[in-house]
């Protein structure tokens, strides 16, 4: 979206914007830790599946060291003063890891549907050499897909603009490239993880009826409506925000620009909350990270009453 001359400028949604993803900033590193660890020392058999999980939690917490820079910069009234090779790298990092991890939730939701659905596929087989094979060339093909003129275009006048969530480019047809590229990272995953989810869902419902296997199957619908939930809400207002500014591009009122700068910042933030909510989907994927959250969360508990047992013995000494 180009801007206009008049300021765009709001305090009240850059402090929220910078304060939201300072809270998926800690979200996002605390949960994927705790995965990360999970997976090192908790988790004795791997299968494909916990590879596309073990890639996924790489790429959130890939995408969650980048947000504190991206955090600073609408806290400080999106001023940028680490030039703009820095702003660069940055959005590109955004963009790569973001989309890493996407094509990693549909690599989950296909390797659930093919393992349920159609189970006797040859696919199904894959090693886990086959597995790691497959992770690599997804990260090989999200460095193509990701726009490489975010890391090669030219410096602008204005070294403390960054542009942020904005297409970036020297050219229309280049904006308008990352555009489609940015709708089809998205519409397309969406579509096959609903399809997948649904499908799986049905499946379970014809297959597991007895009484005593129906908390298999909420245990699958609650997993279900997260990664549904998890998607929702993180791209689809980016979606229809993008939407709506191509739609309201030609408008020369400083109003609507204002309103689609404004809403594009905040869909954009949204865009990076998944890396905070992914952990709630390893929880349910397997008990060892269910187990390893509970066991921080406990941890975290018992510091706090020993953090507060002092203050309490000093007021009860005083009295």
């Amino acid at each position: 979206m180009e801007r206009t001359n008049c300021s765009a400028a709001s305090p009240v949604v850059e402090t929220a914007v910078g304060a939201m993803l300072t809270l998926e900033c800690v979200l996002g590193l605390m949960g994927n830790a705790v995965a990360l660890w999970t997976f090192f020392y908790r988790l004795k058999v791997w299968k494909p599946y916990a590879v596309y999980l073990f890639n996924l939690v790489v790429a959130d917490l890939l995408l969650a060291t980048s947000l504190p820079f991206l955090a600073a910069f609408y806290l400080k009234g999106k001023t940028w003063k680490l030039g703009h090779t820095p702003c660069q790298v940055l959005l590109f990092l955004l963009t790569f890891s973001r989309g890493v991890g996407v094509a990693f939730l549909t690599t989950v939701a296909l390797d659930r549907y093919l393992r349920v659905i159609h189970p006797r596929l040859r696919v199904n087989l894959l090693s886990l050499k086959a597995a790691w094979g497959i992770s690599s060339l997804i990260w090989l093909l999200m460095v193509v897909l990701t726009p490489q003129n975010l890391l090669i275009c030219k410096t602008t006048q204005n070294s403390t603009e960054c542009p942020s969530f904005y297409p970036v480019g020297e050219t229309k047809a280049s904006a308008t490239c990352q555009e489609v590229l940015f709708f089809l990272q998205v519409l397309i995953p969406f579509a096959l993880i609903s399809f997948c989810n649904s499908e799986l869902i049905r499946t379970l419902q014809k297959r597991l009826r007895e009484s005593d296997k129906q908390p298999r199957i909420r245990r699958a619908r609650v997993l279900v409506a997260m990664v549904l939930l998890l998607f929702g809400l993180c791209f689809l207002p980016s979606v229809l925000t993008r939407v709506l500014v191509h739609i309201f591009q030609e408008f020369e009122s400083c109003t609507v620009q204002k309103a689609m700068v404004q809403a594009s910042d905040i869909a954009g933030s949204l865009t990076c909350l998944h890396s905070a909510l992914s952990p709630a989907i390893y929880c349910f994927s397997n008990p060892a990270f269910t187990h390893s959250y509970r066991k921080v969360l406990k941890s975290l508990r018992g510091m706090r009453k020993v953090a507060e047992s002092p203050s309490s013995n000093l007021r009860d000494s005083i009295s």
